[in-house]
């Protein structure tokens, strides 16, 4: 089993077009939080998992937060090719959103291999 903590405040998914148009800014703070996830994956896993893998997340956020599955996009597209080949082998996933001062800010992953 693999777990870390992704420190700083967690950063949903978005789309990035809205009406064709590129939205800029959230665009730019998600990729920019995705390439974070992955510095972080990158310093804490040596190869990616083969096989089928269940996603355990916890996102300590202050306020009311974004969607839980914008944030598992975001962390799951930060893990792709680095914890796992890709994300079609997560086979189960959980997501808990808890809300935490401004200084708790984080989230958590755990990422086990299954048989």
């Amino acid at each position: 089993m693999i777990k870390f903590v992704v420190p700083g405040r967690p950063v949903p998914a978005v789309r990035m077009t809205q009406r064709g148009k590129y939205v800029k800014d959230r665009a730019q703070l998600y990729i920019n939080y995705k390439n974070h996830i992955a510095w972080v994956a990158r310093t804490k896993i040596k190869n990616p998992i083969i096989g089928p893998v269940i996603i355990k997340i916890k996102v300590f956020v202050r306020g009311k937060g974004g969607d839980w599955d914008n944030y598992a996009k975001s962390v799951c597209d930060g893990l792709n090719k680095i914890a796992y080949k890709d994300d079609s082998q997560i086979r189960k996933g959980e997501v808990e959103i808890i809300s935490c001062g401004k200084d708790e800010q984080r989230v958590e992953i755990e990422i086990e291999e299954v048989a």
